[in-house]
C-alpha cells in the first residue's frame, strides 16, 4: 500500500511544474498539490524525529506545526473554502471546496489506505479538469459519487476499527454527516466548516448513495453488536459517563457558507438523519441525563 500512495505522490509532484500560467483552475490544484508534498514532509520529519524529541523533550504535540502548514494553505486556498463562495466564483467552485475539504482532511488519515484515495481523487479530478473537453458539471459528480459509492464500505469498517481504539479520537467525517465522531473535538476544522461540506456532499450524492450508505451502516453495526454483544451507541454512551472530562471543541474555520438545498434534496437529508438518528449521540444531551 505505500507503493499505491508514494505513486500518487509522484505523479502529484510533477503537477506544480507541468502547469502553465494559462492552466485551468490552476489557482486550486496547484496549492493543493503543494501541500500534500509540505504535508507529506512534514510526517516524514515527525516520525525521524519522534524518539529523540521524545526521548529528550518528553511528550510534544505533533499537531502543531501541522496545523500552521494548513493555515497557510487556507490562506492560500480562501477564495474556495467554501461552497457557497467557491461557486460564485466558479461554475464548479462548489466541487473544489469539497475537494480542498477532503484533501485537507488527510491529516487525520494514519492508514495508507485512507491516504492513497484521498490523493487518488485528487489526480482524477485534477486530470479531468486538464482534459481538452468541455468541462460538465455532471461528470465532476459523477467522479465524486464513484469514489464514495465504491469506498462507502471500507470507510466503514476503518471507522469502526479506529473506534474500538480510542472512541473521542476525531475522524475525517465528511462521509458520515453527523454519526462520526458525533460532535467531536477537531485540533483544524471547525464543527460548523464541517458540517457545511457534509450538506454539500449529500447534494452530489444523492438519495441513492445515502441509502446504499445506510445499508453499508447497518450491515456494519450487525457485526460490532455480535462480536461486541452491545450496539456502538451504548458502548460510547457508556464510555463517555465515564469521560466528563471531554469538552468537544471547534475553532481555526468559522463563518462556514454552504449551499442552500432545494425542497426536494432537504426533504432527502432530513429522512436521512431521522433514519440514523440511534447511529449517534449528542454530547449535550448526554451531559443533561448526568
Amino acid at each position: 500500500m505505500g507503493e499505491r500512495r508514494n505513486s500518487a505522490l509522484e505523479r502529484i509532484r510533477e503537477i506544480p511544474l507541468e502547469m502553465r500560467e494559462d492552466s485551468p483552475y490552476k489557482e486550486v490544484f496547484r496549492p493543493l498539490a503543494f501541500f500534500f508534498l509540505d504535508y507529506f514532509k512534514e510526517r516524514e520529519n515527525q516520525e525521524a524525529q519522534s524518539l529523540e524529541v521524545a526521548a529528550v523533550e518528553g511528550n510534544t504535540d505533533a499537531s502543531v506545526p501541522i496545523s500552521s502548514l494548513l493555515k497557510r494553505y487556507q490562506r492560500e486556498l480562501q477564495n474556495f473554502l467554501f461552497p457557497g463562495i467557491a461557486k460564485e466564483r466558479s461554475p464548479f467552485g462548489d466541487f473544489f471546496s469539497i475537494l480542498i475539504f477532503l484533501s485537507f482532511g488527510i491529516v487525520l488519515e494514519n492508514e495508507e489506505e485512507a491516504q492513497s484515495r484521498i490523493l487518488e481523487l485528487y489526480l482524477q479530478l485534477y486530470l479531468y479538469s486538464q482534459s481538452d473537453e468541455a468541462l460538465e458539471r455532471s461528470r465532476f459528480q459523477d467522479i465524486f459519487y464513484s469514489h464514495f459509492y465504491d469506498y462507502c464500505r471500507d470507510f466503514l469498517e476503518e471507522r469502526y476499527e479506529e473506534e474500538e481504539k480510542d472512541p473521542f479520537l476525531y475522524r475525517n467525517n465528511i462521509l458520515f454527516f453527523e454519526w462520526m465522531p458525533y460532535y467531536g473535538s477537531s485540533p483544524f476544522f471547525s464543527k460548523d466548516y464541517v458540517e457545511s461540506h457534509q450538506r454539500d456532499a449529500a447534494i452530489f450524492l444523492g438519495d441513492r448513495f445515502l441509502s446504499h450508505l445506510y445499508q453499508a451502516y447497518e450491515q456494519e453495526e450487525k457485526l460490532w453488536h455480535k462480536r461486541r454483544g452491545k450496539s456502538r451507541v451504548q458502548i460510547l454512551e457508556e464510555q463517555f459517563k465515564k469521560r466528563m472530562d471531554f469538552q468537544p471543541e471547534n475553532y481555526c474555520i468559522e463563518n462556514a457558507q454552504g449551499l442552500s438545498f432545494h425542497a426536494h434534496q432537504e426533504k432527502l437529508w432530513k429522512s436521512f438523519l431521522e433514519k440514523t438518528k440511534d447511529a449517534r449521540i449528542v454530547f449535550e444531551i448526554m451531559r443533561e441525563r448526568t
